[in-house]
């Protein structure tokens, strides 16, 4: 299914579950076709109130945030004539009749309706608006004081603070929409509000396409019925446009096709409904992820368009980080254990944690509510302003739901690590696309990790959402980029904690971790050179105090370890000897101190047993495994250390 396919479909979803122009949740707004939204600021928009005598009862600015729903024609939504009247609400240049030539186009546009097709809610708006003084008989209701300055220019006295002050509005450049008191029974009747003249504008709107001469009948290529071929088509971010206008510049179907209109061919009908799902998707509140500049990230079901669900598969990735639920923490355990300790688990615990595992995993994408059917269609895509005139599609896919949360499931099972946090404690941590993108490519700022091409990370988590999206791995320059940032430690004063950790969620797949646990029976020569790092490390660090903390020479010299790992370690054996005999020479510090001499004689034992120290090819540079040694012994010894001085303390009391 295309993409413009798949936004008609959602839309027909919608009107067949009266979702379409639900004022309740304005956050996730369907239009109706041949119709657009305006949100009010708090000063950009007055509402009416009429009685059926067509009398003002009341005026008012309408309250920030409230949105306005009015019908528009082909040539007024992008006012591309210059001069084109809405039908209804429009601002004051237009509505109030001045004999201009916007205010005549305005009531003549008008008056063409009701004599087409007769509503007694436009015929009430039209008797007021043509009498005398309107403009005077709506400010009088706005305010207590006030005066015209210049044309539809007004100055008045604000008295809502301490010391009054005089404000000056410009109506020309504000909007004015209407309700009616008492339409229907007792209750008054807004224009957004009435469902009515919403259907009667569309089908007034589609019969005078059949009167007009110029309109040319086709089967439209997305819906297959008959309609009226679309030559204008809705913009969609700004004047920009989805559906490129069939009368467009001939780089836009030349290579492809002799004429324009041997493009694609598009009804009205299904145009507009194409561009106000789109819109609407856009705007909603769950189902749009602004990536940078104009490029943004759409995302929904077939059976639940407005993304109820909350479904992300890239923030929702964080906030299963933030927000873990007592049975993910058994699978966290699972990972905490060794293999050995692996072995006294049952097959059906393990079985039953590992489904329990999956079902999290699920829950974590999805806030905890699984509101879609595994039998519909999930449709995510990437578009982007690539012009004032054009919105480009970068990336589209339809798949089942059911396919969409095995992939979820296997990214997150894959790409992971244990993570404790003060807030909310042990859990597992799957970076999300931004996190991946700053860490491999960001420059350390004040602020952080930051990428200078907004359009070079715009790909790059493109890449990423496919690999999620489609089941794939993770792409191989995120892995090499993670590979070579961990070999540099100094450049990253500030976020080194966040590269480390990014990288051991990344790089665990690749190298075959299977625990966090420190592994003593691992005999890889990256692994145990990462284990006497982190010795070293300890060695200098345990010796500090809160005051004098500073960088250890394993820390200096991090890169030239990694490159000569053999050599470097008898350099930093010479350099940490002031420490280790810092560490003996304090009663408190002597244990660890002991610990830490037998670890690095057992690491160094396992690398004679298995290497020749001293050659040649033990002396190559490591490769990434060499983290999971380090961080396993960093992990293992600060557990120790915590555990001496502890009870080094409760001897002394």
């Amino acid at each position: 299914m295309s993409f413009l396919t798949a936004l008609y479909n959602s839309y027909n979803f919608g009107l067949e579950n009266n979702l379409i122009g639900d004022l309740n949740d304005k956050s996730n707004l369907i239009l109706p076709i041949y119709h657009n939204s305006m949100k009010s600021n708090g000063k950009n928009i007055v509402e009416i109130l009429i009685n059926k005598r067509s009398e003002l009862v009341d005026a008012n600015f309408l309250d920030d945030g409230d949105i306005v729903i009015f019908p528009v024609t082909e040539d007024s939504v992008a006012r591309s004539s210059g001069i084109a009247p809405h039908p209804l609400f429009d601002n004051f240049d237009y509505v109030i009749q001045d004999d201009t030539k916007k205010s005549l186009a305005y009531i003549n546009q008008q008056e063409s309706w009701i004599n087409s097709d007769k509503d007694d809610f436009v015929e009430i708006v039209h008797d007021y608006i043509t009498k005398a003084k309107v403009f005077e008989d709506i400010l009088s209701k706005l305010y207590k004081d006030y005066k015209i300055t210049k044309d539809k220019v007004v100055e008045y006295v604000d008295n809502s603070e301490k010391k009054p002050k005089t404000v000056t509005v410009d109506f020309s450049k504000v909007f004015l929409t209407f309700a009616v008191e008492n339409y229907d029974g007792k209750k008054n009747l807004s224009l957004s509000e009435n469902k009515n003249l919403q259907e009667k504008f569309m089908r007034y709107t589609e019969e005078s396409f059949a009167r007009d001469k110029d309109s040319e009948k086709i089967i439209c290529n997305i819906s297959g019925k008959e309609d009226f071929l679309c030559l204008k088509h809705k913009p969609l971010i700004g004047s920009a446009r989805l559906i490129s206008q069939i009368t467009a510049n001939s780089e836009n179907f030349l290579g492809r096709f002799d004429k324009p209109d041997e493009t694609i061919k598009i009804g009205k009908d299904s145009s507009q409904k194409i561009i106000q799902m789109a819109k609407a998707l856009l705007s909603g509140e769950n189902t749009s992820r602004w990536l940078g500049e104009f490029t943004y990230v759409l995302s929904w079901f077939s059976d639940d368009i407005q993304n109820k669900t909350e479904m992300d598969v890239t923030k929702k990735l964080e906030k299963s980080i933030e927000e873990p639920d007592k049975e993910s923490s058994q699978n966290l355990q699972l990972f905490m254990l060794s293999e050995d300790d692996l072995k006294g688990i049952s097959k059906e615990t393990s079985m039953a944690i590992a489904d329990k595992t999956s079902e999290d995993i699920v829950r974590s994408f999805t806030s905890g509510r699984i509101r879609f059917s595994e039998d519909s269609k999930y449709y995510i895509a990437i578009i982007d302003k690539v012009s004032n005139g054009r919105v480009a599609l970068k990336y589209f896919k339809e798949m089942d739901s059911s396919i969409l949360k095995e992939n979820l499931v296997k990214w997150q099972g894959k790409y992971n690590w244990p993570r404790y946090t003060k807030e909310i404690g042990r859990h597992l941590y799957t970076p999300s696309p931004f996190a991946l993108i700053q860490t491999a490519y960001g420059v350390e700022r004040e602020k952080g990790l930051e990428v200078s091409k907004k359009s070079f990370s715009t790909d790059q988590y493109k890449n990423i959402l496919m690999a999620i999206v489609e089941g794939r791995d993770m792409p191989q320059n995120i892995i090499r980029a993670l590979e070579l940032n961990i070999r540099n430690r100094l450049s990253y004063d500030k976020s080194w904690q966040q590269v480390k950790l990014c990288a051991l969620a990344v790089l665990k797949d690749k190298e075959g971790i299977k625990s966090n646990m420190l592994d003593r029976k691992e005999t890889d020569r990256s692994y145990l050179f990462g284990r006497l790092l982190a010795i070293y490390e300890k060695t200098e660090a345990f010796t500090y105090n809160k005051d004098d903390e500073r960088i250890t020479n394993a820390e200096k010299l991090w890169s030239s370890y990694l490159n000569k790992p053999a050599t470097m370690s008898m350099r930093l054996s010479d350099l940490i000897k002031p420490y280790d005999f810092k560490l003996h020479a304090n009663e408190k510090t002597r244990e660890i101190r002991n610990i830490l001499k037998r670890e690095a004689g057992d690491v160094i034992d396992l690398i004679g047993e298995n290497y020749k120290f001293n050659g040649v090819e033990t002396n190559k540079p490591l490769n990434s495994g060499f983290l999971f040694g380090y961080q396993a012994q960093i992990k293992e010894l600060d557990y120790l250390y915590r555990r001496t001085t502890k009870e080094s303390e409760e001897e002394n009391d």
